[in-house]
């Protein structure tokens, strides 16, 4: 890594990355090789890819490939446990993924932001903020563009990056000036093997910060960090008075060293946690020089993103929101946190042996749930063996329909799954757009 320019690149896998990667890599005539599984024959990016000089090896991985390389950037989904990638393991081969190549090849500033739960709205935030401030910033990572496209195209601006496990995988010199860790609960076992590696990834966020950059976490998780062994400048907030955080609320007043950054009362998002992710979006924006009327005025307008706790619409007096990219339980719980009552809840999805008991402490809110897919008979019985009403359905369509037929006056229907969606859907975008899809056929009366 130390002289990558002289180094043989393997790209390995297509999709978004690897394909902004390997003709960015050409542009700078690198001498890069660009394989994938699948069939890439009618691909036109792949073509465009050829047209440059790109080598293209597709259809499988080769080991012969291995013979003359001396750096891999995979797709982050692509599992270690590949044949290919163990016996680069057993070379010695340098294996990255291309947000470590972005900040090996250009001295970019980069805002960093990971976590279990609420990272993409963190990062839509402060991206927000930074931008409606005037400032040079840009979106990248799992949220935006690929961060070697952003970092290529914008080498002098500041980058706001969601950062997965995945990609944090394969850093090895990867260094934000602000890193921030929403926080680490339980996702990605199947990926990582078991809970420590996964936060082992997460981690590594700020392995390589020293004392002038800076760590944003959590207060009530700070049992998860080994402080002694972070370089960084931490910075510590609660969502209560709490004079041990540096950031804290008084009187519903987000106050950081005596200063008012906003008020939680006007954020127009539900639930404790997005209150969590305001604050850690108001300290790095303001941390980046973005003004305190700025901050606000964002964030009390802040609607939310797609699939992430999304209000979608009102029809017969009953709330319909879509949450499809809550794909563990936690991620669910965080977002019946911020209901009541009466929420007819429609889950499940991909079975990752994932256990749901962290959904029972919030059946009080549940008026009734609506299960579909793999874990479908593991949530019916979780709700039966706890009293809660339960319907099964086949997809979500299905589920949506059922649940506006069941709905009264004042009810919610919350589409927010605890599952990933490989057993029905490509992503969890598709899901949440079929949602929308029979939401909006329901309100205009087409179903």
């Amino acid at each position: 890594m130390k002289d990558l320019e002289n180094k043989r690149v393997l790209v390995l896998g297509f999709a978004k990355s690897g394909y902004a990667t390997a003709k960015i890599l050409k542009k700078l005539n690198f001498d890069v090789i660009l394989n994938a599984k699948d069939d890439l024959s009618n691909n036109k990016e792949a073509q465009e890819l050829k047209n440059l000089g790109v080598k293209i090896v597709d259809g499988s991985h080769p080991l012969s490939l291995l013979e003359n390389i001396d750096v891999i950037v995979k797709n982050p989904g692509i599992p270690y446990k590949i044949e290919i990638l163990q016996k680069a393991l057993e070379k010695g081969i340098d294996i990255i993924t291309e947000v470590e190549l972005a900040s090996t090849l250009f001295d970019v500033d980069m805002v960093a932001i990971t976590g279990t739960n609420g990272k993409t709205t963190t990062t839509q935030m402060t991206y927000d903020i930074l931008k409606k401030d005037g400032k040079d910033v840009h979106l990248a990572g799992n949220i935006g563009f690929p961060v070697i496209e952003v970092a290529y195209n914008y080498p002098n601006s500041l980058i706001v990056t969601e950062v997965s496990s995945f990609q944090l995988e394969g850093t090895i010199n990867f260094k934000p000036s602000i890193a921030a860790i929403t926080n680490l609960g339980i996702g990605h076992l199947d990926y990582h093997g078991n809970l420590e590696n996964y936060h082992k990834a997460k981690r590594k966020i700020y392995q390589n910060q020293t004392k002038d950059d800076y760590l944003i976490l959590n207060i009530k998780e700070k049992e998860k960090f080994n402080l002694e062994n972070i370089n960084s400048t931490v910075v510590f907030y609660d969502t209560k008075e709490n004079n041990e955080a540096d950031i804290d609320v008084k009187n519903k007043k987000v106050i950081y060293k005596g200063m008012e950054l906003f008020d939680v009362s006007k954020i127009t998002l539900p639930g404790n946690h997005n209150i969590e992710n305001a604050i850690n979006a108001a300290w790095i924006a303001y941390k980046k020089g973005a003004s305190i009327e700025t901050i606000q005025e964002v964030l009390y307008n802040f609607k939310g993103v797609k699939h992430r706790l999304q209000y979608v619409g009102e029809y017969k007096n009953i709330k319909y929101y879509n949450d499809s990219k809550a794909t563990n339980p936690v991620a669910t719980t965080n977002a019946l946190s911020g209901f009541e009552k009466n929420v007819i809840l429609l889950c499940g999805g991909t079975d990752r042996g994932i256990d749901f008991k962290e959904l029972v402490p919030y059946f009080n809110k549940i008026k009734m749930m609506i299960v579909v897919g793999e874990s479908k008979e593991i949530l019916y019985n979780l709700a039966v063996a706890n009293n809660v009403r339960c319907e099964r359905a086949e997809k979500i369509k299905d589920a949506t329909i059922l649940a506006s037929n069941l709905a009264k006056t004042g009810d919610t229907v919350l589409l927010s799954p605890a599952c990933a969606s490989w057993d029905q859907y490509k992503s969890f975008e598709q899901r949440g757009d079929e949602f929308i899809e029979t939401f909006n056929n329901i309100k205009d009366r087409r179903i």
